[in-house]
């Protein structure tokens, strides 16, 4: 019956019914349980385009007959489709062992083989081959180019290159077992067994809550078990951090489906592994270079001292940043330590240690050199591992935020500070300048900014959590609130905030603050209730009796700072200061001096590079067109001001007052060639005038720019126009001409 209800539907498909696939599937899905047939309902159904039904049949089909050549060679056709090159393989070898000369099989085998560099695996079937009859030549063929000879007679060692070669198994001393365990100690109490179900080739890991001992190492360096270790410690520490690099599943899947493209995504991620690597290197990083053993790299470094897994998650994040950028699409990096601490019961994820097997593929994980290649001693890679001291760490944490971090602040008083939880998922803006432009605050502000160093000398908590990011470079959440919702409420504020923040190593770029706070600032109680640890040991205890009727908070000590102070803060006069003072206050502003020089010429480069990309060479700015221009090989920087709202002929009054020598600098600030500056007379001198009608105040003010106040001045000579000149306030404007 079976065979006449297949050859009615071979006939209908050879008539080409429509309707015939639907038949066939709801035909094989109604007898799927049933015995027999099952090759013959695979080909069937490969023919009406039914590939999932086709498999499951060839599947049924060897489950009753494990001998069935036919069933067995199309299943090697699915497996190797899907990428799964483990199954294809068992399966080859079974076919062979019933006919181990079969040319169709030992060519897929080969071909196999090669493609997944198991070279000791075809030798072997070879051996058996040529015993059983196969020609030597064509052994030598099926071997393929750049492989040793080899006819099982003359005993000659198979040689595989370095590349694809599986190295021996390690033979641990004592002494290395025990540095192993040292070097890759993660949590303390539990590690994970990786294990692989061999139905489906699924892998995962099982929690072993004991210690990880030399012992567990030795057997996993021998291949008995293979371990994973969880990097948080229990005191919410981690001794190493790594990089991993894996292809991502699109790119799996297309590979499976794609042998030739499976072969160019196993050169590019050689390629790439290298590359990542010489990245890491570009940041001072001595990296174990591990082949994880399945479909990626593993980059691992050591510090010389344990450190928290919130500063190292920091870490992790600017760096994928900063890898991410130059990264294949088929490629994905994950950073381990993944959390910046442990919460509840949670382990964290885990990571796979080198040297062992990987139980899904059968391979041993290898340490490699800086070529990619296989190191043949890789215990003793181990003995002379270079480990990260901390301020290398912490150095390379601000190098990576200056890198990937924003751009500058952005102090326009019309934006509003978001609130709580609000504030670190604000959108940063756009920035004018390319982001590597540090915030322009140095540690000298503390002392030449009035306000902040007023602040900080009257409240004792800033002034602590200030020496605890000095000394230690870490702030809690806490910590961090307090700070941003009292000094974020100072002019200025928000770039002190931001360099303290850009100093912690714990902290992201996400945190900093975009522009001064409006509202009202964080209480004083509430400061004690989040950083009681802090205040405990302060003196905080300020009565604020001069404010009565506002609740306490260290902002209201601005109050008590004199409008008198700001000038002579800013402009002291050197022969009312004493020695020791004006020592002082020569080296913090000489400091200041160098550190804005030095941010002058970042800025400087950075506008030059982005002047670069320009079609023109030249970039609009809403002040003015800056432009490159290069004479003689040497590109200087230009600045053509002009404001909005003025006519074309339009004069900086800024400009105009502060050049001594206008006639030089006439080709740059006026644009209107029949304008002539020599013709012009500047202000000498003012006087005051009658009070003016409210009629004739309003006339004038109207002709108002968003800059400032418009008005006339000069005299007007019959061959030229009248010139307008910007006041940058309106209190020039009242009762004030020029003579």
């Amino acid at each position: 019956m079976t065979t006449a209800v297949i050859e009615s539907f071979e006939q209908r498909l050879h008539q080409n019914d429509d309707s015939v696939a639907d038949g066939i599937a709801q035909f094989v899905q109604d007898h799927s349980a049933t015995d027999g047939d099952h090759t013959r309902w695979g080909l069937l159904c490969e023919q009406a385009g039914l590939v999932g039904l086709a498999f499951h049949e060839f599947q049924l089909a060897v489950r009753d007959n494990r001998g069935d050549t036919v069933a067995l060679s199309r299943l090697v056709e699915y497996y190797r489709e899907r990428g799964d090159t483990d199954r294809a393989a068992a399966i080859l070898e079974r076919l062979l062992e019933l006919n181990p000369v079969n040319q169709k099989h030992l060519e897929a085998y080969a071909e196999l083989m090669r493609s997944e560099g198991a070279l000791p695996r075809l030798e072997d079937m070879l051996k058996q081959a040529i015993a059983r009859g196969l020609a030597p030549e064509r052994a030598k063929e099926l071997r393929g180019p750049g492989t040793a000879e080899t006819d099982g007679g003359d005993g000659a060692d198979q040689r595989a290159t370095p590349s694809t070669s599986q190295p021996p198994a390690p033979a641990p001393t004592d002494a290395d077992c025990v540095r192993f365990s040292i070097l890759f100690a993660g949590r303390e109490d539990v590690y994970a067994r990786q294990w692989c179900r061999p139905n489906d080739r699924q892998i995962g890991y099982a929690p072993v809550h004991e210690p990880l001992t030399p012992a567990v190492i030795r057997n996993h360096l021998l291949g008995s078990y293979t371990v994973g270790v969880y990097p948080i410690r229990l005191d919410q520490t981690a001794n190493w951090f790594a990089v991993d690099l894996d292809i991502n599943r699109q790119a799996l899947d297309h590979a499976r489906r794609a042998p030739e493209f499976a072969r160019q995504l196993r050169d590019l991620t050689r390629r790439t592994g290298i590359t990542l690597l010489e990245s890491l290197r570009d940041l001072e990083l001595q990296p174990l270079f591990e082949n994880s053993g399945y479909k990626g790299r593993h980059y691992w470094v050591f510090l010389e001292q344990p450190e928290r897994a919130k500063v190292l998650h920091q870490l992790g994040r600017n760096l994928l940043r900063y890898l991410q950028a130059t990264l294949p699409s088929e490629f994905s990096l994950e950073f381990f330590p993944k959390q910046g601490k442990r919460s509840g019961k949670g382990l964290g994820n885990l990571i796979k240690l080198p040297l062992g097997i990987h139980r899904r593929t059968g391979y041993r994980s290898q340490l490699l050199d800086d070529q990619g290649q296989a190191l043949s001693d890789p215990l003793q890679k181990l003995r002379n591992t270079p480990r990260l001291s901390r301020e290398g760490l912490y150095g390379l944490i601000q190098r990576l935020k200056t890198t990937v971090g924003p751009s500058a602040l952005d102090t326009s008083e019309n934006d509003e500070q978001p609130a709580g939880d609000e504030a670190a998922r604000a959108e940063p803006t756009a920035p004018l300048l390319p982001p590597d432009v540090p915030p322009p605050w140095t540690e000298a502000d503390f002392d030449a900014d009035p306000r902040i160093h007023h602040l900080l000398a009257e409240c004792p908590v800033l002034a602590e959590l200030k020496r605890q990011v000095d000394q230690h470079r870490q702030l809690s959440h806490d910590e961090q609130v307090v700070l941003i919702h009292t000094m974020g409420h100072v002019t200025g504020g928000p770039q002190a905030v931001n360099y303290l923040l850009d100093k912690c190593v714990d902290v992201g770029v996400d945190a900093f603050m975009k522009s001064q706070l409006k509202g009202n600032p964080i209480s004083c109680p509430k400061i004690r209730k989040r950083i009681g640890h802090v205040t405990r040991r302060v003196r905080c205890r300020c009565a604020f009796e001069f404010a009565g009727d506002h609740y306490p908070t260290p902002v209201l000590h601005m109050h008590t700072l004199s409008k008198d102070a700001l000038p002579k803060v800013s402009e002291p006069d050197p022969e009312s200061i004493d020695p020791d003072t004006l020592a002082r206050r020569y080296t913090v502003l000489d400091q200041r001096r160098r550190e804005i020089d030095a941010e002058w010429r970042r800025m400087h480069d950075a506008m030059c590079r982005l002047i670069r990309t320009m079609p023109d060479q030249s970039f609009q700015w809403e002040a003015g067109m800056f432009h490159l221009v290069e004479k003689e090989g040497v590109e200087t920087l230009t600045w053509d001001v002009s404001h909005p709202g003025a006519d074309s002929a339009g004069v900086s009054w800024e400009l105009w007052t502060s050049s001594k020598n206008r006639t030089d600098r006439s080709k740059q600030l006026w644009p209107t060639p029949r304008f002539r500056p020599s013709r012009c007379r500047p202000i000498r001198s003012v006087r005051r005038l009658p009070p003016m009608s409210s009629r004739r105040r309003s006339m004038l003010t109207t002709t108002g720019t968003t800059m400032g106040t418009r008005l006339t001045v000069g005299r007007r000579p019959s061959t030229w126009p009248t010139r307008a000149v910007e006041f940058s306030s309106p209190l020039f404007f009242d009762g004030c001409a020029s003579e």
